[in-house]
């Protein structure tokens, strides 16, 4: 009869030494040029940005245009697009030079070589939305493997041309505290002087109840007319803000 395993201190450290692997992340920001429609899309109105989510249901768009007749041809391009992957528009929401479009029956399944479906074949976790600017597709994902991560950049460069931005460890014990927002996301767009003047506004205490200090105040400082210094300021609330919607409705929807 063979006797029952003890357990030693060796067994349980190296418990917990597997835990701990198991824990670790690597978040990876890279961006792709292949065919696809959404790039196709991208190419031929190289100055919106369009944010895409996707939960394999619904397609929700998110399109950002300063110009008046591109906004209304992007439009027309986006229904043609929901046709042609066997979709149709559901609903629109217009914001300023913004419009939200949510798009019946995922597009994913009928796209060829779909970016989304190889980092689901190789484990990763994609951390929407997916930005398409300039002809180029954003993306930030998770893995639990870099062996997995270099799979998939093989798999990827056999159909796209792909940029790696930045690569990290995440060591955080968990998922919700480390990816609920992404700083790039958040700040990347923001200017050095968007960003100089967001972070003076709250060193300064412009942002407090009651304020400690005005615009006006803050430019004579700086040596700098007003009008410049809160033009920075107002960009950069602006471009915060917007990254932020996303969070913000979330949130709100939990709440209701």
């Amino acid at each position: 009869m063979t006797a029952p395993r003890i357990n030693t201190r060796r067994d349980e450290l190296t418990e917990k030494r597997s835990f701990l692997r198991i824990l670790t992340l690597f978040e990876i920001d890279f961006r792709a040029q292949h065919d696809c429609p959404y790039n196709d899309l991208s190419r031929a109105n190289p100055r919106a940005v369009i944010a895409h989510w996707c939960n394999f249901k619904r397609d929700v768009l998110e399109i950002k245009c300063d110009d008046v007749e591109l906004f209304q041809r992007i439009q027309y391009d986006v229904s043609q697009l929901a046709r042609s992957l066997g979709g149709k528009i559901l609903r629109k929401g217009f914001s300023a030079n913004n419009v939200q479009l949510v798009i019946r029956n995922c597009g994913c399944a009928n796209i060829k070589n779909s970016i989304t479906r190889t980092l689901q074949d190789h484990n990763c976790l994609e951390i929407q939305p997916t930005i398409y600017k300039d002809g180029w597709e954003w993306y930030r994902a998770i893995s639990f493997s870099q062996q997995d991560i270099r799979k998939f950049f093989s798999s990827l460069e056999a159909f796209a041309k792909v940029e790696v931005l930045s690569r990290r460890t995440i060591k955080e014990r968990t998922m919700r505290d480390s990816l609920v927002i992404s700083t790039t996301s958040l700040l990347g767009g923001l200017t050095e002087k968007q960003a100089s003047a967001l972070i003076t506004a709250l060193n300064e205490g412009y942002y407090r109840i009651p304020k400690k200090i005005t615009t006006d105040e803050i430019a004579q400082h700086l040596g700098i007319p007003r009008t410049t210094f809160e033009e920075h300021l107002r960009k950069a609330e602006s471009k915060v803000l917007v990254a932020l919607t996303p969070y913000l409705q979330l949130g709100a929807e939990r709440r209701g």
